[in-house]
């Protein structure tokens, strides 16, 4: 039986363990002896059980099954299933057609029917040391760094091969191909309009037909670079390090002395002149057309720069940093308007973001403030809790919502609109549920 599998048939156990905890008569039924049972079911069919306050839960509806043991697990069972044990640690997500295991992080295994039949439909990743893809066409490719490594389509190559890295580097592409033994020390190039050579860091070169070519000598004193994308535009780059570095473009002149400290470019598609002195600590940025300065930046002290439809700014960075965004409506292409801003201080202990479409009457905000609150609102409906730990820090994180946040959440508070607003105090030791106020002990029976 292999892990995908294992793991279903264990959350199918669960599920039927809470339901025969969740099961009752038709009709409604409430029943509360807390902290050990917190019972509630409705005509309509949804149903929860909470046992010894937020560690162990069981809620079924129409949506599906959800079952939860704090702060170790959750699985979810819906048109997606999910099994989270200890997240990150260990989450799983599949369906009729998609597999996914991760672990810690940084072991990664998908399965999934490929969109191509030269695209994986089975991938395995231990980073950064193990990867494995299977296609249907170039069938299975499994890399072990730094012994080997044999990887298709990666970095923007075609092929990427490694044996004993740094002892030997190999890269391909459908013009060109490049090897090193050892990196980065000694080189050739070669292929279809491939050609070059280098003893690093003394003198190399590489060169790919008429569209590009790059040289060296005693790098990194001396650098420099030349592409030709498509007739007449191109790219030109030289570096005498530290004393002079230029980049000339049809849409962009660049020059900087004692690289980087100080830098001066022109950007001819946005319009726009920037100075940079010492960079990138120090910046101005002004129209070409209109003169008017749109960038300001003194780091750490100060900065406000307009790009755009966006607004930034900040005071003593980390300390308070704000944006805006506004974009006018579009008719022509079916778009309205659409308001964003966003404060924070010292990057997360607050936050406040805001977003309007006016001409849908959508609106949406989000406020935390760690460890004390996190609050949040869509379109009339909100939510807030106290304290606010895991959940303020990362409060987009529905995981962390559903396995830790209620750990500590001595207050919670749900509003929707037109409807009364429901409460919960110290983990429903007190709560009410929108018609009434339920007491440690409740017992409530209708058909």
């Amino acid at each position: 039986m292999d892990a995908g599998r294992r793991v279903s048939y264990t959350c199918r156990l669960l599920l039927f363990a809470g339901g025969l905890l969740a099961a009752s008569p038709v009709g409604a039924l409430d029943v509360k002896l807390w902290p050990l049972i917190d019972y509630h079911s409705a005509a309509s069919g949804e149903r929860w059980v909470h046992l010894l306050g937020p560690l162990f839960s069981y809620t079924s509806g129409p949506e599906g099954d959800e079952l939860t043991l704090r702060p170790f697990f959750s699985f979810k069972r819906s048109t997606q299933n999910q099994f989270t044990f200890v997240y990150p640690l260990f989450v799983s997500r599949w369906d009729q057609t998609h597999t996914e295991y991760r672990l810690g992080g940084l072991v990664n295994y998908v399965s999934e029917p490929a969109p191509l039949d030269d695209q994986w439909d089975a991938r395995f990743t231990a980073f950064p040391l193990v990867f494995y893809r299977h296609s249907p066409t170039s069938g299975a490719h499994l890399s072990v760094l730094p012994f080997y490594a044999d990887v298709d389509h990666i970095l923007g190559y075609t092929r990427l091969q490694m044996i004993l890295f740094p002892l030997y580097l190999h890269l391909e592409d459908s013009l060109a191909h490049r090897t090193w033994l050892p990196f980065p020390f000694v080189s050739w190039s070669g292929g279809p309009l491939g050609s070059g050579g280098g003893l690093f860091p003394f003198y190399g070169w590489n060169q790919v037909g008429d569209a590009a070519r790059s040289e060296y000598v005693l790098w990194p004193f001396y650098a420099s670079a030349e592409r030709h994308l498509t007739r007449p535009e191109y790219e030109r780059r030289v570096l005498f390090f530290p004393f002079y570095g230029s980049f000339d473009s049809a849409t962009k002149w660049n020059r900087s002395y004692l690289v980087p400290f100080f830098t001066h470019t022109v950007d001819y598609d946005a319009r726009t002149e920037t100075t940079g002195f010492p960079w990138p600590l120090a910046l101005s940025v002004r129209n070409l057309d209109s003169g008017e300065r749109t960038t300001l930046r003194l780091a750490p002290f100060y900065s406000d720069s307009q790009v755009g439809t966006q607004h930034s700014h900040f005071i003593m960075w980390p300390l308070y940093r704000w944006n805006t965004q506004e974009v006018p409506a579009d008719p022509s292409q079916g778009r309205g308007s659409y308001l964003r801003s966003r404060s924070d201080v010292l990057l997360v202990l607050y936050r406040h973001i805001e977003e309007i479409q006016p001409d849908s009457n959508h609106r949406r905000s989000l406020r935390t403030l760690f460890p004390l609150f996190r609050a949040s609102g869509e379109d009339g409906a909100e939510e807030f809790s106290t304290l606010a730990l895991f959940d303020a820090l990362v409060p987009l994180n529905p995981t962390v919502q559903t396995l830790y946040a209620p750990l500590w959440q001595l207050y919670t508070q749900q509003r929707a609109p037109d409807l009364p607003t429901r409460w919960s105090l110290l983990w429903d030791l007190v709560s009410f549920d929108g018609t009434r106020v339920r007491y440690p002990i409740y017992l409530r029976l209708s058909d």
